[in-house]
């Protein structure tokens, strides 16, 4: 079942993210863990919480992945060239390594596009390291176009640009 997050699985969501970022250091992606915040940390995942905007998939009682799936507040303007139409942003996915390849990813990206579609939203959009190649070819197969890349001011990497029309 997939639901919103609660503060009580704040720890599960952390152990879940610090497999993740080890994960990213052994492939050399810089995309989580790799700055003096260690993005993305507690703090954030608290806030997400707070906003109603992280969602778990959570089955017998464990997570078997996260999204977060929020309204666009147009970070992406200056960055690259994106649709300025309705968006929802899709951050900070990830499922444990002990749940990959069950379908997971799908059904949470499947469940984004029902919420938008639900909230008459127009595009989805979500960006990933160059190096992440796990998302790039997720996004690849859940129909998202490549839009470019971009570099962020603060933040290490270079990263793909990616936007799903969803219709309205």
């Amino acid at each position: 079942m997939i639901e919103l997050a609660k503060l009580t699985d704040l720890a599960e969501i952390m152990n879940i993210i610090n497999e993740a970022i080890e994960e990213m250091r052994e492939e050399n992606n810089p995309q989580w863990g790799s700055t003096e915040e260690n993005y993305p940390n507690e703090e954030i995942f608290k806030k997400d919480i707070e906003q109603k905007t992280l969602y778990i998939l959570k089955e017998d009682n464990t997570i078997k992945g996260f999204i977060t799936i929020a309204n666009d507040v147009h970070d992406y303007d200056a960055l690259i060239a994106n649709s300025q139409k309705k968006s929802y942003i899709l951050h900070r996915m990830c499922i444990p390594k002990k749940y990959r390849k069950l379908g997971i990813a799908s059904r949470l990206m499947l469940f984004a596009e029902n919420k938008a579609r639900e909230n008459n939203i127009s595009v989805l959009k979500a960006d990933t390291e160059v190096s992440n190649i796990k998302m790039n070819n997720l996004f690849q197969k859940q129909g998202f176009a490549y839009k470019g890349k971009f570099m962020y001011e603060d933040y290490p990497g270079e990263y793909n640009y990616y936007e799903k029309y969803i219709g309205r």
